[in-house]
């Protein structure tokens, strides 16, 4: 957002007002005194306003929000969508300038809202009040010396078009119904006639002890904040006809993906229709055409689809990461999709929600020949800047450094998502690997920023959600101790990069209470003991009865993390204590360590130390401070001897048919409520192996134990998961879903492990520069830094720097000072 948008909106008092296309449906909430509650409909409204203008400003600001979510046309032109995703009692807005569209004469400004009704991965309703809480749009623009707000000079129209299909499981992902036939092509254009349609309705802002004033701040929503990110862009991609196959005529499905995979199963392959666009079908209204589109790699945003067909022609589909060799979608994957129902005319489509996916599988019923020009998809990510790289002399880890950053990027939408081929939730844990990669690899930190405000949500013990800004955070179900842990480390990521003394100093007392949420479950040894909620520490098989190693260690960690915060902000008294609680678990974890096996086991009940042992409880008080300077080697030799090391989990099956393994078991879900099963594997000499995402905490004690020069190695065994997926990450070694930026720790540490580039201070205001290469005989990058692009590059004769910061060089085992600029450092010379 430009200086002179944000000064056209001082804090204070809003100009328009919310509005919506019908009275709210709110009613008493049974069993309450004073309770009020919204329909849980999802609905659908559009909105426009008619405008003539004499000249155009030079800018003319407007700003725009809703419950739930919106996109903003001007005289057809979409110019945003919003807003982000958050705790629905802090709604954000988008500023915007429209005067890049608007013209001398007669403009349109429309708006497509929806409410969704029902809390879904994205979002959660906030208590209603008479009148708000239901479903609202909210604008305001400046134009000139006018203003623009809405108002009941809107005409608004309830677009019974859409229809919602709720999904269930964990995915959650609605299932969006469109009948075209039912809202003209042209209704956001200038000469569209809305003559028909009614006046929105100016909703009042009345609740308990209302105070008189109906335009925001406003309960239940309070104090509108402005969008913190960037507006999500991306180009739009096409697919490529992989398949097309008639199917047996058969009734469809109320659901469009049930409808799909139903007409594959049968289906036969149309060897007359060439495999490229536009497809030209010639349909009898009874066997449907079924066709598979290949977009090449998992892609992420909202789907296209340009055809011509007879009004009624029926185009389901379903979105997924895996097709068989013959074509048909993997009938496993995640459920998402749609249904278009032609127009006749104009037959051009957008989904409001974007989906995750390589193949879409469409199922076609139609009377007559139907035209398909395309189906593509805009993908809308959080935008990201050229500049920053990496590259060296082994071409597979410079593969693994670019997927790995798609793969973040595929996950960077309104926050950090889990994946958006599933669930498309903002995991409290999960987004510390993609924040840190963000901040090694892109320009914006805004996104690496925001996610950590918003999963400061705490609950009112302190917890945090196990994912924010949607259904779990709602309704508050479950929650996950160490994710909050992971959170904490996230915080000092974001002390450690930006150095922003009010944003961190906001945030501290969540962090402390997470910290002290864990004291509740001390034993008497001052180790967290039977502590409750879902202890999951990743997809790995890693054993926490009673005392969990890695969950203490995790908790020592984030005190530690705590400290050095408290400390730089001049907060002696919450330093001391987080130190004092820091030496405590130190001292105790000694309950851990077996000399008979010279190894850290992975948990105890009460005084007696289990037998399981996994690299989690190796690397996470390695990570921690608490393994004394004796036993750091031999710790370090167990995280890297591969001879030991055991795949296995307990939270799904593991292995995929089209990469069994040894060692490998699941159980799937059951776990999480009757307990997992006996270890299968031998617990005296195996040591369970970290998942992709734990391996950040895996490399960060190898970092911490002063070997970054194993670390690009270490990086090297991400090649196994390009067999299964060449251009992002599956979510375990082997199985899940293949778009998870949670397994990019990669990215971040050749950047700053291999090439050694990281702060040196708070706020990057120094840079330490530590390249540490091992194997690899030259390496160089460039990364980011508030005052411009840090570029290393680094061979066995010498080293070459670019940096707008002053910097410490360690190289070769020689320290030195460097101000700013260009600096050529010979290697090998004494």
């Amino acid at each position: 957002m430009s200086e002179a948008l944000a000064a056209a909106f001082p804090s204070g008092r809003w100009r328009g007002r919310f509005v919506w296309c019908e009275a709210p449906r709110i009613g008493a909430e049974p069993g309450a005194a004073m309770g009020r509650v919204a329909a849980q409909d999802s609905v659908t409204a559009c909105f426009r306003r008619r405008l003539d203008l004499a000249s155009v400003p030079a800018c003319a600001p407007a700003r725009v929000s809703a419950d739930s979510r919106y996109a903003l046309f001007v005289n057809g032109i979409e110019v945003s969508r919003g807003p982000v995703r958050a705790n629905g009692r802090r709604l954000h807005y988008d500023v915007i300038d429209l005067a890049p569209l608007l013209r001398p004469g007669r403009n349109a400004i429309a708006a497509l809202v929806r409410f969704f009704g029902r809390a879904n991965p994205w979002w959660a309703p906030v208590p209603a009040s008479f009148e708000l809480g239901a479903g609202g749009f909210l604008f305001e623009a400046k134009l000139g010396d006018a203003w623009l707000v809405s108002d009941a000079e809107w005409c608004a129209l309830r677009a019974d078009a859409w229809q919602a299909l709720a999904a269930g499981g964990v995915g959650g992902m609605p299932i969006e119904l469109f009948d075209a036939r039912e809202l003209p092509a042209d209704w956001r254009h200038t000469d569209f006639d809305d003559s028909a349609w009614q006046p929105a309705r100016v909703l009042a802002a009345n609740h308990l002890g209302f105070g008189g004033r109906h335009e925001p701040p406003i309960a239940p929503y309070g104090a509108l904040r402005p969008r913190p990110i960037a507006l999500l862009a991306g180009v739009h991609r096409e697919g490529t006809p992989a398949r097309v196959a008639r199917a047996a005529a058969r009734a469809p499905q109320d659901d469009p993906v049930a409808t799909v995979l139903g007409d594959m199963q049968d289906s036969q392959a149309d060897e007359a229709v060439a495999l490229r666009w536009p497809l030209v079908l010639a349909c009898d209204g009874a066997a449907p055409h079924v066709v598979t589109i290949d977009f090449g790699e998992i892609v992420s945003g909202t789907v296209t689809l340009d055809l011509e067909a007879a009004a009624g022609a029926r185009i389901d589909v379903a979105a997924a990461e895996f097709a068989g060799a013959d074509g048909r979608l993997d009938p496993d994957d995640e459920r998402a999709g749609f249904r278009y129902l032609a127009r006749g005319c104009d037959d051009r489509f957008e989904t409001f929600q974007p989906l995750g996916f390589r193949y879409l599988g469409l199922s076609i019923r139609a009377d007559g020949a139907l035209l398909l020009r395309g189906a593509g998809v805009h993908e809308r990510l959080h935008p990201r800047e050229a500049g920053p790289f990496f590259e060296c002399s082994d071409p597979v880890l410079n593969q693994i450094w670019a997927v790995g950053r798609r793969s973040v990027d595929l996950n960077s939408h309104d926050a950090y998502l889990d994946c958006p081929t599933r669930e498309q939730r903002a995991w409290t844990g999960d987004m510390v690997v993609h924040q840190m990669v963000d901040f090694a690899t892109h320009p914006d930190w805004r996104l690496a920023c925001w996610n950590v405000e918003l999963c400061a949500s705490p609950r009112p013990d302190g917890m945090l959600p196990m994912a924010a800004g949607g259904d779990f955070e709602h309704f508050d179900t479950g929650f996950i101790p160490d994710w909050a842990l992971h959170w904490v480390h996230a915080l000092h990521n974001l002390w450690r990069y930006t150095g922003d003394r009010a944003r961190v100093a906001r945030l501290m007392p969540i962090a402390e209470g997470v910290l002290r949420w864990f004291e509740a479950f001390q034993a008497d040894d001052g180790l967290a003991s039977d502590v409750t909620g879902w202890v999951i520490i990743d997809w790995s098989s890693v054993s926490v009865d009673g005392k969990s190693s890695v969950l203490n260690a995790l908790w020592a960690r984030g005190l530690r993390d705590f400290a050095e915060i408290a400390e730089w902000l001049g907060d002696a008294g919450r330093a001391r204590w987080a130190r004092e609680r820091h030496a405590q678990l130190r001292d105790a974890f000694e309950l851990f360590w077996d000399p008979e096996r010279a190894l850290y086991v992975d948990c105890a009940i009460g005084r007696e130390r289990q037998r399981p042992v996994s690299q989690h409880a190796q690397a996470a008080p390695l990570a921690a401070g608490l393994v004394p300077e004796a036993r750091v080697a031999r710790v370090v030799d167990l995280l890297l001897d591969e001879s030991r090391e055991v795949h296995a989990t307990w939270s799904r099956a593991s292995s995929d048919a089209r990469r069994p393994r040894a060692h490998e078991h699941g159980v799937g879900g059951p776990y999480l409520v009757a307990g997992p099963p006996p270890p299968w594997w031998d617990v005296e000499r195996g040591i369970v192996r970290a998942q992709p995402f734990f391996c950040y905490v895996v490399h960060d004690a190898l970092a911490a134990a002063g070997c970054e020069d194993r670390i690009a190695a270490q990086c090297r065994r991400w090649e196994v998961l390009l067999e299964r997926c060449a251009t992002s990450w599956s979510e375990t070694w082997y199985g899940g879903t293949v778009s998870h930026g949670w397994c990019s720790t990669p990215t971040r540490d050749l950047l700053v492990r291999t090439l050694g580039v990281a702060p040196a201070e708070p706020g990057f205001g120094r840079a330490r520069i530590a390249p540490r290469l091992g194997a690899l005989t030259w390496a160089r990058g460039a990364v980011p830094t508030p005052c411009g692009l840090l570029h290393v590059a680094i061979d066995a004769a010498r080293i070459e720097i670019e940096s707008p910061v002053p910097f410490d060089l360690d190289c070769d085992g020689r320290m030195t000072s460097h101000p700013p600029g260009h600096h050529v450092v010979a290697r090998g010379a004494d």
